[in-house]
């Protein structure tokens, strides 16, 4: 007979679920902009902080300063 399957340990699974936040966040894409604005500020700042901010273009003043 076979073993039945079973669960890694706790600190396996964590680690585990550690890689995989890890990679998630590697291969993020953007969200379409209907689910952005339906997010809290507080969820844009998690969402902005997912991708590369050195990237961004510099930010120009729309008052023409």
């Amino acid at each position: 007979m076979s073993d039945p399957p079973r669960m890694p340990p706790p600190e396996v699974q964590r680690a585990a679920s550690q890689v995989q936040a890890w990679l998630d966040q590697q291969n993020a894409t953007p969200a379409p902009p209907e689910v952005v604005a339906k997010m809290t500020p507080a969820q844009r700042l998690d969402y902005a902080r997912l991708f590369d901010q050195s990237t961004m273009p510099v930010w120009r003043d729309p008052r023409g300063r």
